[in-house]
């Protein structure tokens, strides 16, 4: 996978976020911090709840 020079990029590599408009890249970066956060949350949860995993 190529490394992603425009900088847009939520990892270091490209996944297209080049061509998008300024709204349309905000947009997707803000749904993917979301995730992520999600992610981390459900990860939180689950060793409290979920110990002995």
């Amino acid at each position: 996978m190529k490394k992603c020079d425009c900088g847009r990029s939520p990892t270091s590599y490209c996944v297209g976020w080049h061509s998008l408009t300024h709204v349309e890249w905000r947009t997707k970066q803000l749904i993917a911090e979301a995730k992520l956060r999600a992610e981390l949350i459900q990860d939180e949860y689950d060793s409290i709840v979920f110990p002995d995993k």
